[in-house]
């Protein structure tokens, strides 16, 4: 039935208006009903304009070829878009750096030119005086001068991870739905990651959702064996329930969205600061809401413009589709190459359909944990896949054990000590065929397998059915999908049940730590600096209780604070509250340790071993992900300028992790650096594969 031409024409003027601010929303309602999107969700307030119209042409317009030099603070300000070599090589990062530099020093000169009061005569500073009003403050220019930065194209990007979303976004919608929040926040992971599965960031953010180690922790199981950050489906459930949390502590999700990257309890300063988001944009300023944080929610609001409209931006896509797969959940530990073996699948095709497993367990060092579900393609009869993993079974997880090298050590000696073989300890830890070692160097000693023996209370439980319905949810990578026979889609929701309890034989450790005997002729280990090299493999963290002695009738040892480690890891890794932690060390609430300084932690009989495991593995972890994902291409040097810490060192000038500072500069003392020190620092390039980033 026709609607009367007044009221016609308002909705033709609403729905314009909805399509104009990038959003195909519903026009009636203005509440939300669980999993739907009301007009008010996610406004285009007028300050934000600008900036979402500038990520719509980065995310659209520009691929990697292209530079937008701009200024950080007014987006819409943009004085020059350079060519940039597209290639994915360190040799182009270096040819890049030097174009960007030369841009932001030829249009610095013109913007102090004009500071100065010069009258603009060439056409670079005619071009660059019109974008400011006519009556412009001269120290605007000067300002606009230091706030030079260049924004790289993603539109390339952008649009493979549209592609890639394809296929996961349907399970996405309803994991959002099941939480009752708006479906569009899938669109969150165009900001965070491009849907790429395997996102890993120099500071630790991992997986499509991009969450830290301290915030993933609050959701997922995040260790050293299994990583459920990488799992699509898992961390979209953690960041539902994450933005869930945010929305309900700050109830507007321009709001809420920002904190999922500036933090929450940062989000709550900022509004007892200045009130609404509109006012934080435009004039909440604090040491950490940054160029980031300011522009997260412009960036969603213009990733869900493109997303949604698409074909307007790229034409017709053929999105990756999802694939079905089986799943039951492991009664045991499980090794994965002789699973893998045994079910007859490529253990890479496992690996990416299981993708919340960490390396570790594809190099055969650490088992499948007990109670993980295992994903299998329909092809695989669920029925055998159970048969050969009850044939495999082990009752523990596999031990990391280390040894710290000494001077005069030799990688033969130390084989012999532990009773395993050279060449596993050279497999193990990755040394070259000549088995060099540096003192200090933390060495995995390998560890034998047990026979296998699976317990009668696991085969009286194979009658037990688990989810023998395929499934819809799978990572995505097209290479799986053309390798595996599809079946019906029937979704089903993730589901974790507990295994039965067994009793299976104890996977032992071999031998133990004693001196090392080396043999006339072996290599003694070498300084860990040797020639003034530093090898960015090599870890030689201080991870041994350093002593143990007796305080006030308790056992107590001694550590040395190494890099990345908090309270909470030394409490976590202990199974003690961090106050417990607090209370020992005199250490009031909310104040931090710093390197190298000494920390008692209290230990039973049974701690010393465990604690030291779990130290060496933490600290495993985020160098092996970290060197997945990115390498070494350089070594460069920074001359300390008044007012740089360690963390603004890191963050914004070097753009590495402190632990990847401190190894090439072993002897600095951190705390009492001072301006004209010099520190030498790494280069790094991301890598996929022998593709560098």
């Amino acid at each position: 039935m026709p609607h009367p031409v007044k009221k016609q024409c308002c909705k033709t003027m609403v729905l314009f208006l909805i399509l104009w601010l990038g959003a195909a929303l519903p026009v009636t309602g203005t509440t939300s009903q669980p999993g739907s999107v009301a007009p008010k969700d996610f406004p285009v307030y007028e300050a934000i304009k600008p900036n979402v119209a500038f990520w719509i042409k980065i995310f659209s317009q520009y691929d990697r070829s292209r530079g937008v030099i701009h200024d950080s603070l007014h987006l819409d300000r943009i004085f020059d878009v350079i060519d940039l070599d597209p290639a994915l090589t360190v040799a182009a990062a270096k040819k890049n750096k030097r174009i960007k530099d030369a841009a932001f020093n030829r249009h610095k000169a013109v913007l102090l030119d004009l500071a100065g009061g010069k009258t603009p005569s060439g056409s670079l500073e005619k071009k660059v005086a019109a974008l400011f009003s006519p009556d412009v403050d001269p120290v605007e220019y000067k300002h606009a001068a230091f706030r030079l930065r260049c924004q790289t194209g993603i539109a390339d990007q952008f649009k493979a991870g549209l592609i890639r979303s394809g296929a996961v976004i349907d399970e996405f919608r309803r994991i959002f739905r099941s939480h009752g929040l708006p479906e569009d926040l899938v669109y969150l992971p165009c900001v965070e990651s491009s849907f790429d599965f395997n996102a890993y960031s120099k500071f630790g953010a991992a997986g499509i959702w991009q969450f830290t180690r301290g915030t993933g922790k609050q959701f997922m199981e995040i260790g050293y064996v299994v990583d459920q950050r990488r799992d699509p489906y898992i961390s979209t459930d953690a960041a539902a329930r994450l933005l869930k949390r945010n929305y309900a502590e700050l109830n507007t999700w321009p709001l809420a969205i920002t904190a999922y990257n500036h933090g929450l309890a940062g989000m709550k300063r900022a509004r007892q600061a200045r009130g609404t988001y509109e006012k934080i944009f435009l004039h909440y300023t604090s040491r950490s809401f940054k160029f980031a944080s300011r522009n997260f929610y412009p960036e969603f609001v213009a990733a869900r413009q493109v997303a949604k409209n698409y074909q307007q931006y790229f034409g017709d896509l053929q999105f990756d589709t999802p694939l079905n797969y089986t799943r039951f959940t492991t009664k045991g530990f499980l090794c994965a190459q002789s699973f893998t073996r045994g079910v007859d699948m490529d253990i890479q095709d496992f690996h990416t359909l299981n993708p919340s497993l960490r390396s570790p367990v594809f190099k055969d060092q650490k088992y499948i944990p007990k109670g993980f579900e295992i994903r299998l393609p329909p092809s695989i009869a669920l029925h055998h896949a159970r048969d050969i993993a009850f044939g495999l079974y082990q009752t523990k997880q596999k031990p990391s054990r280390f040894h710290v090298v000494a001077k005069g050590d030799t990688a033969g000696a130390i084989a012999r000590t532990h009773n395993v073989s050279l060449n596993d300890l050279i497999m193990a830890n990755g040394l070259s065929r000549q088995a060099v070692i540096f003192i200090g160097q933390n060495l995995r000693i390998p560890v034998r397998e047990q026979p296998n023996i699976p317990p009668a209370a696991i085969l009286a439980d194979q009658t037990v059915t688990e989810n023998p319905v395929p499934d819809t949810r799978q990572p995505g990578p097209q290479t799986i999908i053309k390798k595996i026979a599809k079946s019906a889609q029937v979704k089903q929701p993730v589901s974790l049940p507990e295994p039965a309890a067994s009793q299976l034989p104890v996977v032992q450790a071999i031998g133990s730590p004693g001196p090392a005997q080396p043999v006339s002729g072996e290599v003694a280990a070498l300084p860990a600096t040797a020639d003034n090299r530093v090898n960015p493999l090599v870890d030689t963290s201080n991870l041994k209780i350093q002593k143990i002695v007796d305080d006030n009738n308790a056992r107590v040892g001694i550590i040395q604070v190494e890099a990345e480690e908090t309270l909470g890891h030394y409490a976590d890794w202990l199974n003690i509250p961090t106050s417990r932690m607090r209370s020992l060390n005199r250490l009031a609430f909310g104040t931090s340790i710093s390197i190298s300084q000494t920390i008692k932690i209290p230990l039973t009989a049974a701690d010393p071993d465990r604690f030291e495991e779990k130290r060496f593995e933490f600290h495993r972890e985020i160098e092996e992900d970290f060197f997945d994902s990115f390498m070494v291409s350089a070594v460069e040097t920074y001359e300390i300028q008044p007012g740089d810490t360690i963390w603004s060192l890191c963050l914004k000038q070097l753009e590495i992790p402190f632990w990847l500072l401190k190894k090439y500069n072993p002897k600095t003392d951190f705390s009492a650096m001072h301006p004209g020190q010099t520190l030498n620092y790494p280069v790094v390039a991301g890598k996929r594969g022998d593709v560098l980033l």
